[in-house]
């Protein structure tokens, strides 16, 4: 049966209005026309088709579910769950799925609700007239005979909501499980970047504590070293003052205080040497410390490497752990979102179905009160008009006295009346109370399933909202990790950096200790070569003396062999004469010994010839091996020069360098604001210095004569202590010193 506006503004038509004094007469006549009210009744079914509302407006009231609505709503519960259930396997599958069931949905959870009255029509309900009391009982059960076709609809969305909010309940959990795992991945690499960093740390620490260790025995042996250079020093120049007093003596014709002078002078050169010998042991000793320094801080290098290599390890892994979590919470996010618009899309229909049939029992409901209302209130009005005629008759009976016995008989048949109308008027309402609070029970129970759904549809909200969340923290979580990639890609640059910019200082370091130690070897060998030549001067000296000693007996032999030979040939000539005079005289034995003597001394001459022929070619020999040995020792002393010029150079080389290593080193003294030992080194430089100038002045140093030394250096204490910064300062200044 269709409707049109008409029938709507017709609400009301057909009622039958009555008035309240007319009221016994019509129940007299009921009473005698009860045939006319069935012939009445049997009219009113035959023309009801063409009214547009009856009296009784909740008889032709009906909800109309499709027979098939359970079996349907059934189906569609088991597609949500089993739609639930696929999400987690094949979350494109089941939004594709979810998308395409939703029409079907539609169709089929549908339900017709409108005003049904060929069905009530069919049941041959009986048309009554409103005012009749009987007729509102059996208009109040006809109407409760129709509401239980809600019930289904009822149950259903209960249902319904209860399977629409129980995927949401696992899809929160399950979210819930997922944010769960995504903290714990998150502090998982945060806990192993902080391992990392406390590892990295503490290789750091121990390394650079090693450093400090042969750092500080480097530096202690170093204070040792200078005081027994300071000793060396004082024993050198009390060798120097003895060979002044030496020659003083000498030129003075000092013996005896030369020979003293001299016995000093070999016990300081012994003094000289040992304090030599300890500063050479002091030097490799130094050395030794350093090379221990170098190997700790290449150690240091090796774990800045290391530590590179963790941190680009780290930096990988946390790429690939980013890229990872980011690709699985996309899907799961997908996933999500995909069961999110399934759920909100099937809670919406039914949130939908729902209100319309809250909207449609919500005015049947006002209708009934309506109805309630209308159907009492012409009894409402006799009930007052009977109240006020009670007043009037109240105030008659104050008034009229006399006429008290009729007042109080009009009085009783008028409480009779009106008791008659309040039972009349309380069976009305009991006859619709019951329907009443079945339909308001109906009603309070769709706004329980409402609020059940509005709850629904919170928790999708809610679950939104988890989704949402759960993308922000995996984006967070990935912006987290290449924060933390990023800062380990920068400390390992900077690792590498400090290491390479370390090894190029060390470069110049080494550079700088080779040409020490190639300096020190080569005045080593120098010294030595000098103290071979000087060693050779010696001997030579010693020969020569020797010689000269053997020349001087032989110059004294001949000497004497030509005084010999002077008198033998002064006294030959006197013995001639005397042997002339014995033979004159006839002393012929006188004669004879005189010749005798004579003869003697001849033979005495010639072996004294003889003798002194022999001791002049010895001595002529004597005199070419002196010139050879003063040739050779001339020579050697030429070449002790050179040596030492050559030794000299040496040494004003290494003091060169000295000086130049002291000061580095008393540049890296004040960064480390050691003041007292950055003056030490200070003077010590200065020391290095005026040796240095000494030496220049004295051998007439020419500058093309030097070899390429470094004249800036750095130390390796400093090396090991500058930052990153400050090693990039000081290589662009030492590359433009040295560039």
């Amino acid at each position: 049966m269709t409707l049109d506006g008409e029938d709507v503004d017709s609400l009301f038509e057909g009622m039958i209005l009555f008035n309240p004094a007319e009221t016994e007469a019509e129940l007299r006549q009921e009473k005698d026309n009860g045939s006319d009210d069935s012939l009445q009744y049997g009219q009113s079914d035959t023309c009801s088709q063409s009214q547009p509302l009856d009296e009784n407006l909740f008889s032709d009231l009906t909800l109309v579910v499709d027979p098939l609505q359970n079996i349907e709503v059934g189906e569609v519960e088991h597609d949500l769950q089993s739609q639930q259930a696929s999400i987690s396997a094949t979350a494109p599958t089941s939004s594709i799925q979810g998308q395409g069931q939703a029409p079907r949905r539609r169709k089929r959870s549908g339900l017709r609700i409108g005003y049904g009255r060929d069905v009530l029509f069919s049941n041959d309900l009986p048309q009554t007239p409103i005012s009749d009391g009987g007729s509102l009982g059996d208009a109040a059960i006809g109407v409760r005979d129709t509401l239980p076709s809600i019930t289904p609809a009822t149950d259903d969305a209960d249902a319904d909501a209860a399977t629409v909010t129980q995927p949401s309940t696992e899809s929160s959990s399950k979210s819930k499980n997922e944010n769960r795992k995504q903290k714990d991945d998150s502090a998982f690499s945060e806990a192993e970047f902080r391992q990392i960093k406390a590892s990295i740390h503490e290789k750091l620490n121990h390394a650079s504590q090693q450093v400090k260790s042969a750092s500080s025995a480097r530096k202690d042996s170093i204070r040792n070293r200078r005081k027994t250079a300071e000793n060396a020093n004082l024993a050198s120049v009390k060798h120097l003052e003895l060979e002044k007093q030496l020659e003083e003596a000498c030129e003075a014709e000092d013996f005896e205080r030369a020979e003293k002078v001299s016995e000093n002078l070999s016990a300081a050169e012994k003094e000289k040497q040992a304090f030599t010998n300890s500063l050479r042991e002091a030097d490799a000793f130094v050395d030794a410390l350093d090379l221990k320094l170098q190997h700790a801080l290449d150690s240091q290098l090796a774990a800045l490497e290391q530590c590179a290599i963790l941190l680009d390890n780290y930096a990988t892994n946390a790429l690939n752990n980013a890229n990872s979590a980011i690709k699985k919470a996309t899907s799961v996010y997908s996933q999500e979102i995909d069961q999110w618009l399934s759920s909100s899309e099937a809670l919406e229909v039914k949130k939908m179905e729902l209100e319309i049939e809250s909207h449609f029992m919500n005015e049947a409901r006002l209708e009934l009160n309506n109805t309630i209302e209308d159907s009492i209130q012409d009894d409402k009005r006799e009930k007052e008009f009977l109240c006020k005629r009670k007043d009037v008759l109240m105030g008659e009976l104050e008034q009229l006295l006399a006429l008290v016995k009729q007042k109080e008989k009009e009085i009783a048949d008028n409480n009779s009346n009106l008791e008659a109308v309040e039972n009349k008027i309380n069976k009305t309402v009991s006859g619709f109370k019951e329907m009443q609070s079945s339909i308001d029970a109906k009603y309070g129970k769709l706004q329980s399933v409402l609020a059940q759904v509005k709850l629904g549809t919170e928790t999708l909200s809610l679950k939104k909202e988890e989704i949402d969340n759960f993308l922000i923290k995996e984006e967070e979580m990935r912006a987290r990790l290449e924060e933390f990639a990023r800062i380990s890609t920068e400390e390992a640059e900077g690792y590498r950096e400090i290491v390479k910019l370390r090894r190029s200082l060390m470069s110049s370091i080494l550079k700088s200790r080779e040409d020490k130690l190639t300096l020190a070897k080569n005045e080593e060998k120098l010294y030595g070569d000098v103290k071979l030549f000087q060693q050779a001067v010696s001997d030579a000296r010693a020969s020569l003396q020797e010689l000269s000693s053997r020349k001087s007996s032989i110059q004294q032999d001949i000497a004497s062999f030509k005084q010999r030979i002077i008198f033998i040939d002064k006294r030959v000539p006197e013995l001639e004469a005397e042997k002339k005079v014995a033979t004159a005289a006839r002393n012929f034995k006188e004669a004879a010994r005189i010749a005798m003597e004579a003869k003697s001394l001849c033979v005495e001459k010639e072996s004294i010839q003889i003798g002194m022929d022999t001791a002049t070619s010895n001595l002529e020999k004597l005199e070419e091996e002196i010139k050879d040995i003063l040739n050779k020792l001339q020579e050697t002393e030429g070449m002790i020069l050179l040596k030492e010029k050559e030794l000299a150079m040496v040494g004003y080389q290494r003091l060169l360098l000295t000086a130049a290593t002291a000061r580095a080193e008393k540049a890296a003294a004040l960064e480390m604001g050691d003041m007292e030992e950055a003056n030490l080194l200070l003077a010590e430089a200065e020391a290095a210095d005026c040796e240095a100038e000494k030496l220049q002045l004295t051998y007439k140093f020419e500058a093309e004569d030097l070899t390429d030394l470094q004249r800036h250096l750095i130390s390796m204490d400093l090396v090991s202590y500058l930052d990153q910064k400050q090693l990039e300062e000081l290589a662009v200044s030492l590359h433009l010193f040295t560039g």
